[in-house]
């Protein structure tokens, strides 16, 4: 709900309790805890792929396009993985 200038300046939020810098901490995107509020953004781009790249994700049926945004994604998780907190130490350069 949106409000102007003078509507939220009535507002009285004096009887909300402060949260505490654990409640804080606590707090995730509503998206994470419910995957059903994420809309994701999507952009239109034009893009060159290899042939058969493009034949095998066409035979899998309608949908192709999703399925190639899925493994774009994994991809680029997989990458991000120790940017998420998720990453393992099993490399020579996480050992002290």
């Amino acid at each position: 709900m949106k409000t102007n200038d003078a509507e939220s300046s009535e507002i009285d939020f004096s009887d909300i309790a402060e949260m505490t810098d654990e409640q804080l901490a606590q707090l995730q995107p509503s998206h994470l805890r419910n995957p059903a509020n994420y809309r994701p953004v999507k952009k239109k781009i034009s893009i060159y792929v290899e042939a058969d790249v493009l034949e095998h994700f066409k035979s899998k049926g309608k949908g192709y396009q999703t399925t190639i945004n899925r493994v774009l994604r994994q991809s680029m998780l997989s990458e991000a993985e120790p940017h998420y907190g998720t990453h393992k130490p099993d490399t020579a350069d996480d050992k002290p």
